[in-house]
């Protein structure tokens, strides 16, 4: 498969019309048309339902077309990266009282010294769901409080230790 199969596939399915699909792409319509079908082999199911006038897009052809698009703009925005100039993308989750204190920005000040081209995204989200984010890998690091004990898949890195302390009003009955 070729970028230029899902480019033309998200072309028909956002027009509905070969031959609108095929203006819009700058190309002709029987080799617009021969291309879908050789897609379509090789993805081994149909991407559109061909009515008398036009295509419509078969419920297999929806899903895909979701997906063709968000690949179709992964592939621009890495171009576009590496035209700027970026090294890469480092995704960083943190949670909002961390970004409070030292360790966090400290961190990526540094990243920053050390990779000044890279594209730094950074995530707030409670620890669970940085942690789950991880496995799943929509991110590359975390910083998350109370690390799960036991965890063997992640590797972990104790940065920094939190002082809480409980204020009451003088007199309060309560910690005695």
């Amino acid at each position: 498969m070729e970028l230029r199969h899902l480019r033309y596939f998200v072309g028909i399915g956002e027009e509905e019309n070969c031959r609108r699909a095929a203006q819009r792409l700058n190309v002709a319509q029987t080799g617009l048309s021969t291309q879908i079908q050789d897609l379509e082999a090789e993805l081994g199911f149909k991407l559109f339902d061909r009515l008398p006038r036009g295509v419509k897009l078969s419920a297999a052809g929806r899903l895909f077309l979701e997906d063709a698009r968000r690949i179709l703009q992964q592939v621009s925005e890495a171009a576009a990266r590496v035209a700027r100039g970026q090294s890469g993308t480092l995704r960083v989750g943190f949670t909002e009282n961390a970004s409070w204190r030292g360790v966090v920005p400290e961190s990526l000040r540094r990243f920053r010294e050390r990779q000044p081209d890279a594209e730094l995204q950074l995530t707030l989200a409670t620890s669970l769901e940085q942690i789950e984010a991880l496995r799943s890998e929509r991110l590359d690091a975390v910083f998350v409080f109370n690390m799960p004990k036991g965890d063997t898949e992640l590797d972990h890195l104790p940065l920094d230790f939190q002082h809480v302390e409980l204020a009451v009003p003088r007199g309060h009955a309560w910690p005695e």
